[in-house]
This record gives C-alpha cells, sequence and structure tokens, in this order.
C-alpha cells in the first residue's frame, strides 16, 4: 500500500471552503472534468454510508462511499468502490481543511492510500498526485483566487 498526498492554499476562509467541499455531492460543481455527481438512494450528502456516483466528460464513471465526515475537523473520507477500471485498487481518500489564520485564508490536503495494481509505481503515484493538485486548482478557481502552497501572504 502507497500513499500519495497533495494540498494547497485557497484565497478563501476555512468555513467557505469547507461549507462547499463537505456537501459530498458537489464536485461537478468545482472539478472541471466531472460532469454529475449525485448521491445514489437519496441519501443525505453528509451521511457517512452514501455512495456517490461520478460521471466524467470522457464517459468514465466511478462510485465512491463517504465513509467519515467532520465538521469539527473539517474532513472526509471516502473509498472507491470496485468495480474500476483504474490501476489501483483498495482506495482511501481524505481531504481536510484547515485555517491559515494568519491571513484568512485556508489549506487544503488531500491524501490517498491504495495498492497499485497495474503500472510502473511511480507513474501511477505520480498520475494520483497530479489528479489532486488539478483538483486542488479547481477548488481554487472555485473558492477563492489560487496562491500556490508555501507562497508567502
Amino acid at each position: 500500500m502507497v500513499e500519495v498526498c497533495a494540498s494547497g492554499v485557497i484565497d478563501a476562509d476555512v468555513d467557505t471552503v469547507w461549507s462547499g467541499l463537505r456537501d459530498f455531492s458537489g464536485p461537478a460543481r468545482w472539478v472541471r472534468n466531472i460532469v454529475s455527481s449525485d448521491i445514489e438512494e437519496g441519501k443525505p450528502v453528509d451521511q457517512v454510508g452514501a455512495v456517490r456516483r461520478l460521471v466524467f466528460d470522457s464517459g468514465s464513471e466511478l462510485r465512491e462511499r463517504l465513509i467519515a465526515l467532520s465538521d469539527h475537523d473539517r474532513y472526509f473520507r471516502y473509498a472507491l468502490l470496485p468495480p474500476t477500471s483504474l490501476p489501483i485498487e483498495d482506495y482511501n481518500g481524505k481531504v481536510q481543511v484547515f485555517p491559515v489564520v494568519e491571513s484568512g485564508r485556508s489549506f487544503v490536503r488531500w491524501c490517498g492510500n491504495f495498492t497499485i495494481r497495474e503500472g510502473e509505481p511511480e507513474e501511477v503515484m505520480d498520475w494520483v498526485r497530479g489528479i489532486y493538485q488539478r483538483d486542488i486548482e479547481d477548488m481554487q478557481s472555485c473558492f477563492g483566487r489560487s496562491v500556490l502552497a508555501g507562497a508567502q501572504p
């Protein structure tokens, strides 16, 4: 099992960013290549156990289950459900938002651990990291003016 992480700073307060991310059905609103993201069986968007179906502009689909959500700590965890054509399996991800107190910005950290089913490990890890980084850039575009993680406010 491997772990991959990416992070970024968003020029918006933590409550604004968290309110957009905690909606488990929300990725179609802020991820550029997702055309729909719907919760199955009409469950609430923040109910642990809810399953979302993501449809991408390529026509491919993924299903993910919400396995934890904490408003206090501003994070959610999710698992990728089989079957999938991705080169990974046993995937669990966590997205967390932290306040950057001095500037009123938000720091987003996205990590996932998984088993590589096929492909060169470094290439697969770079591919996953690239997805996270692109999606964090999409969060920056949706929720606030983007700045790079580690940049001086």
